[in-house]
């Protein structure tokens, strides 16, 4: 087999590759590790929104009750025009 390199730049060559190959490993490994990182705070920041809107929605059925309370409280029942 005919080199057109010497065998120490042929070992060079090999150890570049060795140190890409663990590069590239650990660019992966990171990439999911930040992935996995922006999931928590995804959901942390959902759990966040469901409390918040938990909160809205029983303020609203408190206000809603108290509306209904006073529509059937002002009601004229004694005195209606429409029915004479």
């Amino acid at each position: 087999m005919t080199h057109y390199w010497s065998r120490g730049v042929e070992s060079r060559f090999w150890t570049v590759a060795d140190n890409l190959t663990r590069t590239d490993m650990e660019r992966y490994m990171l990439n999911e590790l930040i992935g996995s990182f922006l999931d928590i705070r995804m959901v942390k920041a959902i759990t966040w929104q469901n409390a918040d809107m938990r909160g809205v929605s029983a303020g609203a059925a408190a206000v809603a009750a108290s509306t209904m309370t006073a529509w059937v409280q002002g009601m004229n029942f004694t005195h209606r025009p429409q029915l004479n």
